[in-house]
């Protein structure tokens, strides 16, 4: 599942690519900013089903990756299967939390514990719940913007040639300037080069996705 497409970002920016700059989207730029998104909340958030094990440490709680917990398959601990309940074995919450009732998760032995179970967000307008949150869509749609956009800055002040590298032999036909003046008509090129250095995800992203973020209050 994308967060989203390349038409997505045609439309955030108001103006129509061309089909090569369309496929550089979806190839490169558009699962870039994803990773960078999933390393940022701590999880895969699409939907799947996910397998999981644990080495119980006699607390009452274990806490599962994937976010958000839609159901739980089966939990094995110790070889027994558990039932799910508050009147059972345990009891699931959608931060991931499953807390042990009437006991505590055994630490007979190393990795006792194995959890399947289903997390994650199912793709928007799929009428399926939970679906993707459109913050997710929506810095993924104006992150993926910054970036070509520096692309095809830097991409503006090339001729229509190939670029070659300065030789011995031959001068170079590569392009780079923070500004340009010609008579009373100026120009300024926002960073060049230093937006690709920048980072992909930006404060404000940062703070649309924080709610988002693997996070437990036991």
């Amino acid at each position: 599942m994308a967060f989203c497409t390349a038409s997505d970002v045609e439309n955030y920016v108001q103006f129509a690519l061309s089909s090569d700059l369309e496929t550089h989207l979806t190839n490169n730029i558009i699962p870039l900013v994803e990773a960078a998104i999933k390393e940022y909340v701590g999880y895969d958030v699409e939907q799947a089903t996910q397998t999981e094990t644990f080495t119980g440490d006699q607390t009452k709680d274990i806490f599962l990756t994937h976010l958000p917990i839609n159901s739980i398959t089966s939990i094995t601990e110790d070889d027994t299967t558990l039932e799910e309940g508050n009147s059972k074995d345990f009891v699931k919450y959608s931060n991931g939390r499953v807390t042990r009732i009437g006991t505590r998760w055994s630490y007979a032995r190393p990795l006792n514990i194995t959890v399947v179970y289903n997390a994650g967000y199912y793709a928007r307008g799929s009428g399926t719940s939970p679906e993707l949150p459109i913050q997710f869509k929506s810095v993924t749609e104006r992150s993926a913007a910054r970036i070509l956009e520096s692309t095809l800055i830097i991409a503006s002040q090339q001729e229509a040639a190939e670029i070659k590298g300065q030789t011995s032999s031959e001068v170079s036909n590569f392009t780079l300037t923070d500004n340009q003046r010609v008579g009373d008509y100026s120009v300024s090129y926002p960073g060049g080069l230093s937006l690709n250095a920048a980072t992909v995800l930006t404060a404000s992203d940062l703070t649309l996705l924080a709610p988002f973020r693997r996070q437990f209050f036991v």
